[in-house]
């Protein structure tokens, strides 16, 4: 579930905190080694050729080392070099300053790591200014993580600050190679010119194909057909103790028979076996939305996305597995979802703004699924619509896996209404419409799932509200299934039931022959 603090509040709060940490000029000490590829020269021996990139969306043109690659597929929201030998990245950033100062960016950007979170240790920082602009230095070192090859744990950033845009520049490579690569990143910043940037050409998404979904397991298979999609709900009164008998009869107070059932797992919690088999025997499927943390909350010990990767977590993944793959029927596996969110600590954010990590860890548990022969496990991927923080280097497109490792692609967009004094009321064509032409541009070819929304009733009419959803669904064709979070979480009264007027819209919208029944056979 969506929970956060408003970004102005906690950037005032990262402020406060970390005031004295940011001071200018700030130097960190450091062997000879690195300190020596921290000043800004132009030496072109290690880089012989080089040739010009001009970004007209981000506004910028620079130099670049003419043997290295570049992938520019992402411009709007970074562009990409890496070296040869792949020891070096370079990733930059055009960052907008909406309704927020440069120091304010930087501040937030940085918080974890000027705080040494996670084992970092910070190298460098310092605002000495490049080309009488005004600029920004940190560079920072992380553990090693053991069980990844060519692992690139040293980090310099440096960042222009020009009116209205910070433009991040940030060289991931090893202690190894950091002179020659450090050289690169130095003529590069060098090389930088501005200039106005240009507005996108719009493109449209291409008409999506309606495919019938069959999903088989050897004990019973899933099916959807292309002109239906499939309802599901978050309830808790499905997970009570004594069993599906209060479920149930909400169900039928409802009109509908919801034979999708997701639910939460933490890495520090057991597979939850009893309920997930009680589903099955009733002709349901589930969704386990797997978050990968030890402890509740955000702190520094709850960060294992590292972890992840190096293996430390395989004897509880691999349990995990083997109970999924027991029950033959297809179950979807929802891993570190709402990764673009502040509000989790598998957020990039809290692990040196590198969500090659989170990829990496999540093709660690797809290789090891994949290894036990798992093939009745859907791997669903899903950020939030809404980013915190809104930045670049958090943009969601950077933790996409690939489309090899995804099955299917979730949405998330809530309807929080005005409960709270930063909420708002959105109509649900006003949220979904954007979020599903982004992603049919971005993840051609993949089935869409509402993974989790729902609606609250103060700032609007809720009953509108529900009818609109279930009028609309059916003109986001690639959205196959649609999973309501059925519960009052704070102010947010999310319940279908939260009035009358709320239920009988959903008993009313749900009738609609859309919407799949009997979607489970053995």
């Amino acid at each position: 579930m969506f929970k956060r603090m408003h970004l102005v509040i906690v950037l005032c709060l990262c402020l406060t905190l970390i005031t004295n940490d940011f001071s200018l000029g700030t130097e960190y000490n450091t062997d000879s080694k690195i300190a020596a590829a921290i000043t800004v020269s132009t030496d072109k021996t290690l880089v012989p050729e080089w040739k010009e990139y001009i970004n007209k969306i981000d506004g910028y043109q620079i130099e670049v080392p003419g043997a290295w690659a570049l992938d520019s597929s992402k411009t709007g929201t970074v562009t990409r070099l890496w070296s040869s030998d792949r020891m070096a990245i370079i990733d930059i950033f055009a960052q907008p300053l909406k309704n927020i100062a440069a120091n304010e960016y930087l501040n937030y950007s940085n918080q974890h790591i000027i705080k040494q979170e996670q084992g970092l240790k910070v190298i460098e920082q310092n605002w000495e200014p490049i080309k009488n602009l005004q600029a920004y230095r940190i560079m920072w070192q992380r553990p090693k993580i053991d069980n990844r090859s060519n692992d690139l744990n040293l980090y310099r950033e440096i960042d222009l600050i020009l009116p209205g845009t910070v433009y991040t520049f940030i060289l991931k490579t090893d202690a190894e190679h950091l002179d020659q690569y450090s050289s690169a990143l130095n003529h590069i910043i060098q090389s930088f010119k501005s200039q106005p940037p240009e507005q996108p050409v719009e493109k449209k998404p291409s008409t999506v194909i309606l495919k019938d979904i069959h999903l088989a397991g050897e004990k019973m298979s899933l099916n959807i057909p292309g002109n239906q999609m499939m309802f599901g709900i978050f309830n808790q009164t499905f997970f009570l103790p004594e069993g599906s008998g209060p479920f149930e009869k909400y169900e039928k107070s409802l009109g509908y028979k919801f034979e999708f059932i997701m639910t939460y797992m933490d890495f520090w919690q057991e597979f939850p076996q009893e309920v997930i088999d009680r589903a099955y025997s009733e002709d349901r499927v589930m969704m386990l939305t797997w978050q990968p943390r030890m402890q509740p909350g955000l702190n520094p010990n709850s960060v294992i996305i590292p972890g992840i990767i190096n293996g430390d977590y395989d004897a509880y993944i691999k349990d995990c597995v083997k109970r999924m793959k027991a029950i033959g029927a297809p179950i979807f596996l929802r891993f570190g979802n709402e990764m673009n969110g502040d509000y989790t600590p598998w957020c990039n954010w809290f692990y040196s703004k590198d969500a090659d990590l989170y990829i990496d860890a999540w093709r660690h548990i797809y290789q090891m699924i994949k290894q036990e022969e798992a093939s009745n496990v859907y791997f669903v991927w899903n950020p939030h619509d809404r980013t915190y923080p809104n930045f670049k280097w958090n943009s969601p497109e950077l933790y996409y896996p690939g489309s090899e490792y995804v099955d299917w692609v979730g949405l998330t967009c809530y309807n929080e209404g005005t409960s709270y004094t930063d909420g708002i009321w959105r109509n649900f064509n006003d949220m979904y419409r954007p979020v599903y032409n982004d992603y049919l541009l971005k993840y051609p070819g993949k089935p869409f799932m509402i993974t989790e929304f729902s609606c609250n009733e103060a700032g609007g009419d809720k009953k509108a509200w529900i009818k609109e959803c279930l009028n609309s669904l059916k003109n986001y064709p690639n959205i196959r299934i649609a999973v309501w979070f059925d519960k009052t979480e704070g102010n947010w009264l999310y319940r279908i039931d939260s009035t009358s007027g709320s239920k009988e819209a959903f008993k009313q919208g749900i009738k609609d022959l859309y919407y799949r029944r009997n979607a489970i056979t053995r």
